[in-house]
């Protein structure tokens, strides 16, 4: 008997010893506010008369309409949280139900069914931290669903706040913006640096804003999917990805994934919002389904808006529609102008022939007319791709998935002989670099800055060429600030001697080219 007491004492007091991070203790929002703060000596969490409680990785439960969540994470910091079937409902407060804040990054894991809803100014989940916004569920188990009050984005930036660095990798996740926010990304302002790797992504924008992209009056750009499945659809006047009420919709990629966007009422699919240009569209890979707004492109411009350098590419399998005309504008284009009027007649957006160099025999993209059914009538035409490379010996960085590799990497640039014919290589990826290997005394590696951009998404930081008389390196970033998505660059071994050009007017770049 005085044995057990003893391991029962020495039990006790080794709990009692143990950090309280180390529980992962539960935090109802019920019972008042909640701050988790990320700091240099570790991260705690305060909440009533328990302050500063050390919690390395707190669980968010419970139900309230009145208190709310910050989240703080310092410079250098990144603060994890868990919402588990949490309820916050201020909309009639006039605050937001969770907010980031500091320099750092935050971490969200979502278990079961959270839903969280913000009052006037804010976001649903708003973002004001200065690091990264990271969304998952590694469980998956998790479902999250956001709504910005007026001015506020579902997932992103309050009353003219921006919705920046803002990463989903799972969970499902529907996020309405309020009047003028964007379903993800701004609240009445810009909307960037947003990346969608996995998951069931729906996000729906307010009046003039972007399901994902721009609130009102701001731009979308710097936008990449690169997997799950994702609808966005665009408020009244803003686009379904891209730009929200005049608002362009820029440098945006897709990779992978099945993609739905529907541009609102004189906006783009995939583009502009209502008299917002579209450009450096890059499409490179999955499922994707473009739909303008009345008078809106299907990938490209809004209402009287421009849409240029659009690249389709891979595997992709897309399908696009101009929006309908109305009483005094034109259709929108299937790829390119939105639709537009002079001097009382109507005139349809100009279709524009994106680059479809590097799309393979696989790959497609299908035209409907404006107001058809993409799913049960046919095509006006279809486009298939005709890039199909000799067969090389690749030499993946996983040798377990060289179809994969070979998949990625061979759209997105060429390697040719003087007369632009492709030649045989060999490619390797290891650590952030591609090696490009070409047992020839002469070769030409070749692409447009698109496919620079993707490779880079994908993680490709340095790029090395190599022929029998020389070997040359750049960083991709480095050429990235020399010019456009839509500019070629040609980089020539001529046995010893090196060339390096970039666009038009054959610029030279050699500058960048640093030694092995």
């Amino acid at each position: 008997m005085k044995g057990k007491k003893i391991v029962s004492t020495l039990l006790v007091l080794l709990l009692a010893s143990l950090p309280v991070s180390a529980l992962a203790a539960e935090w109802d929002i019920g019972k008042g506010d909640i701050t988790v703060n990320a700091g240099s000596g570790g991260q705690t969490v305060t909440q009533g008369s328990q302050v500063d409680v050390p919690d390395s990785a707190p669980v968010i439960t419970g139900s309230s309409t009145e208190n709310t969540l910050t989240i703080n994470a310092e410079k250098d910091q990144t603060a994890n949280v868990t919402l588990s079937d949490v309820n916050i409902d201020v909309s009639s407060e006039g605050k937001a139900a969770v907010t980031t804040t500091g320099e750092g990054n935050v971490s969200i894991e979502l278990n079961g069914d959270n839903t969280l809803k913000s009052g006037k100014g804010h976001a649903g989940l708003e973002k004001k931290n200065g690091g990264k916004l990271t969304i998952a569920d590694e469980d998956k188990n998790g479902k999250l669903t956001a709504e910005g009050g007026k001015y506020g984005a579902g997932i992103g930036g309050g009353d003219q706040g921006a919705g920046s660095g803002i990463t989903i990798t799972g969970g499902e996740i529907k996020a309405t913006g309020g009047q003028y926010g964007a379903g993800i990304g701004g609240g009445k302002g810009d909307g960037s640096d947003i990346t969608i790797s996995g998951g069931e992504v729906n996000a729906t924008g307010g009046t003039s804003g972007a399901g994902i992209g721009g609130g009102y009056n701001g731009n979308g750009s710097d936008i990449t999917i690169t997997d799950g499945e994702v609808n966005a659809t665009g408020g009244k006047y803003g686009a379904g990805i891209g730009g929200g009420e005049y608002g362009i919709g820029k440098d945006i990629i897709i990779t992978g994934g099945e993609v739905n966007a529907t541009g609102g009422r004189f906006s783009a699919g995939i583009g502009g919002g209502s008299r917002g240009t579209g450009s450096d569209i890059t499409i490179s890979g999955g499922e994707v389904n473009a739909s303008g707004g009345v008078n809106g492109a299907g990938i490209g411009g809004g209402l009287r808006s421009k849409g240029k350098d659009i690249t389709v590419s891979g595997d992709t399998k897309l399908k696009v529609q101009g929006g309908d005309e109305d009483h005094y504008d034109g259709a929108g284009a299937g790829i390119g102008d939105g639709g537009s009027n002079a001097y009382g007649t109507k005139i349809l957006g100009a279709e524009v022939e994106p680059d479809t160099s590097g799309l393979t025999t696989n790959g497609s993209i299908a035209y409907y007319a404006p107001g058809a059914d993409m799913e049960n009538d046919k095509p006006t035409s279809i486009t298939f791709g005709t890039s199909s490379q000799p067969e090389k010996p690749i030499e993946p960085a996983v040798p377990e998935q060289p179809e994969a590799e070979r998949g990625m990497d061979a759209p997105l640039y060429r390697v040719t002989d003087k007369d632009g014919r492709d030649i045989v290589y060999m490619a390797e990826r290891k650590d952030g670099v591609l090696t490009v290997n070409v047992d020839e005394d002469f070769a030409i590696l070749t692409g447009r800055l698109s496919g620079i951009r993707t490779l880079k998404v994908q993680g490709v930081e340095k790029i090395i060429f190599v022929t029998k008389g020389a070997a040359s390196v750049f960083l991709l970033s480095d050429l990235l600030e020399k010019g456009e998505s839509g500019d070629t660059y040609k980089l020539t071994h001529d046995g010893k001697s090196v060339t390096f050009t970039l666009g038009k007017k054959m610029t030279d770049v050699s500058a960048i080219l640093t030694k092995l």
